[in-house]
């Protein structure tokens, strides 16, 4: 990254400085490289002088931070001309109390469009990650329903977190943990009594005071009558994950659901429950696919049960002395660990707990040999904090290696209105009906446009536009319009080779070029080489939002180089070496643009249609 090799030539400047004398004989602070909030301030600036004067000062020596600044930038200047690989910095200059602002050169800038080029398909990958293996589970939602819109969006702040992960260099299992068994199914299996019987003709039949209810219910139970339960996921041990996309999974053989209806009371509930979650997390899967969020495992927490994995995790806490029984119940001592509270592994009935389970699922991660475990949680799970962390530590992990990422809620607005949902009431909105309403792409964007910590606020009349005021169609529209230009450029003769190898100094040596438009050029390139920066701030502070932000002002950037750099318009009079060397800089853009779409998790389509968006100001390509 440019920010890298920059702070390295501070780095050497300031050891030099002191093995000259020209420094106190102090050790060297760690300091910052970072671009300026003021962009007239530079391109890159950092605080050395002024880290250095404050270590000065603990020393006990009096230190003036913009001196020092001033003898720092006097010899990264003498550096700069003296070592070839550092020809990337125009100027070094010193502002304010101290701080030290760098300039880039505008012919290295514009050189670098061909290295994106070359670099095309690994355009903005890192290796930050140096291979850690990371177990990143999302959605998790047991198969009671359909995937509502809460649910979506830890589905895809982990899908794309996911991505950008693997191109910081990090070794991503992305992980869904379903659970088809226990209170929750046993009500839904009361609900899909009912909505079978009166599939049946039971008229009579009694509708349960709580449970699962609305039209999804009664057409599963339709489908469970006519084909059976779908039972597509798989109970078997996760294994190691493969690169290659999964197919989906048959259908096992049904069971009867005319058959469970006469099963004992006591067994009737929890088996038309089971036979009904293999329906909907069939549903599930099919949903994730659509919108595409890829897993890599789907790991049933039966699986803890049949192996015996949940009694193996018991047993390790109580051999590491992290057990206590009171109350004539099995305790986890998880406040050693910073819980608030200790938690129960077996109920004084000698039943296991939901934390048990936890225990087993969060051992088994690590026995599969993950480094790291990232959950993405919804608002409501704030108290799993403390108790997760806490089983890290007692397996002998760090507390560290388990990370929580909790999102908050979301709400859709249509106008000034917000719609009110709830699955129980069978009125939630669910992700299948916002893909049928706005599309994958589009939802996906606006779903990554805000922190996750942050309420979101979806705005669904802004999302069902299909105009430029959609932020969710921009960085493809950007994409699209690239993919027309050179369309139009093979139809008037031009090759990839000719222009993909241009020289780019054309740009700035061609007189006939104006002011504005170079600057464009150059806005345009810095914005496509901040990809790799994006990658690597998201992939450090799970941050997905950053890569939206960092799309629109590429979009933006892009399309003011669009407007004021005419490559194919009619009679417009462009010297050959400039058009070659302009179509050059788009196509770097475009390797920008469609890496940042590949991370998002979106399409980069080569053509939309004219009615879907409204014409930027028009180039007459």
């Amino acid at each position: 990254m440019i920010r890298d090799l920059i702070h390295d030539i501070v780095a050497k400047s300031l050891v030099s400085l002191r093995e000259s004398g020209k420094l106190p004989m102090i050790d060297l602070p760690a300091f910052d490289v970072e671009r300026p909030q003021i962009a007239e301030h530079g391109d890159y600036a950092t605080n050395a002088a002024m880290k250095l004067a404050a270590a000065v000062r603990a020393t006990g020596e009096k230190a003036n931070p913009r001196a020092l600044g001033e003898t720092l930038a006097a010899h990264l200047r003498e550096t700069v001309d003296l070592v070839p690989a550092y020809d990337l910095i125009e100027s070094v200059e010193v502002a304010g109390p101290g701080f030290i602002n760098f300039r880039l050169k505008p012919a290295w800038l514009l050189r670098q469009a061909r290295q994106v080029v070359d670099d095309a398909a690994h355009f903005g990958a890192i290796n930050i990650g140096r291979g850690q293996k990371v177990n990143l589970e999302f959605v998790s939602a047991n198969p009671t329903g359909p995937v509502t819109i809460g649910n979506g969006r830890g589905a895809f702040i982990g899908d794309t977190l996911g991505n950008v992960m693997r191109a910081a260099g990090f070794e991503v299992t992305k992980e869904y943990y379903f659970n088809d068994s226990g209170a929750q199914i046993e009500k839904l299996g009361r609900s899909m009594e009912y909505y079978l019987r009166l599939a049946l003709g039971e008229s009579d039949t009694v509708k349960p005071d709580e449970g699962y209810f609305g039209p999804y219910y009664e057409n599963v139970a339709q489908r469970m009558l006519d084909a059976g339960a779908h039972t597509s996921v798989s109970t078997e041990t996760p294994k190691p994950r493969s690169r290659r996309k999964k197919s989906p999974e048959a259908p096992t053989e049904a069971p009867d659901a005319r058959a469970m209806l006469t099963l004992p009371e006591g067994e009737r509930a929890a088996r038309i429950g089971k036979a009904a979650a293999a329906v909907i997390m069939s549903d599930i899967r099919q949903t994730m696919a659509r919108l595409h969020i890829e897993f890599d495992i789907y790991f049933n927490e039966a699986d803890l049960t049949t192996s015996g994995a949940r009694e193996e995790g018991i047993e390790a806490l109580r051999a590491a002395g992290f057990t206590k029984e009171e109350d004539g119940a099995l305790w986890a001592k998880t406040t050693a660990f910073g819980d608030d509270k200790d938690r129960v592994l077996l109920r004084s009935t000698g039943g296991p707990t939901y934390f048990a389970s936890d225990v087993a699922y969060m051992r088994n991660k690590y026995g599969r040999g993950f480094e790291r475990l990232i959950l993405v949680l919804g608002p409501d799970h704030h108290g799993y904090i403390g108790r997760l962390k806490a089983i890290s530590g007692m397996l002998g992990h760090s507390v560290d290696d388990v990370e929580i990422l909790l999102y908050q809620l979301v709400t859709i607005k249509i106008g000034d209105e917000v719609m009110k949902m709830g699955k129980r009431l069978g009125n939630a909105i669910t992700l299948d009906e916002l893909y049928e309403d706005v599309g994958p792409d589009v939802a996906r964007f606006f779903y990554l446009m805000r922190s996750s910590d942050s309420q979101l606020d979806f705005d669904l009349k802004l999302a069902r536009k299909q105009s430029e005021e959609n932020p969710g169609l921009s960085v493809q529209y950007a994409y699209a319009r690239a993919a027309s230009v050179f369309r139009k450029a093979a139809d008037a003769g031009y090759t990839a080779q000719e222009y993909e190898k241009a020289n780019a100094s054309a740009l700035l040596t061609d007189p006939t070029v104006p002011a504005n438009a170079r600057e464009h050029a150059l806005a345009l390139m810095r914005q496509i080489l901040r990809l790799e920066e994006i990658v690597e701030r998201v992939a450090l502070a799970r941050e997905p939002h950053h890569l939206t932000r960092y799309g629109m002002d590429l979009s933006e950037a892009y399309h003011r180089f669009y407007e004021t750099n005419p490559i194919l318009k009619a009679g417009t009079d462009v010297a050959q070496p400039t058009r070659l060397a302009r179509l050059q800089l788009m196509r770097a853009a475009q390797v920008g643009l469609a890496r940042t779409l590949t991370l998002l998790g979106m399409s980069a389509p080569e053509r939309m249609e004219r009615e879907q968006i409204a014409e930027p100001a028009k180039q007459a390509e």
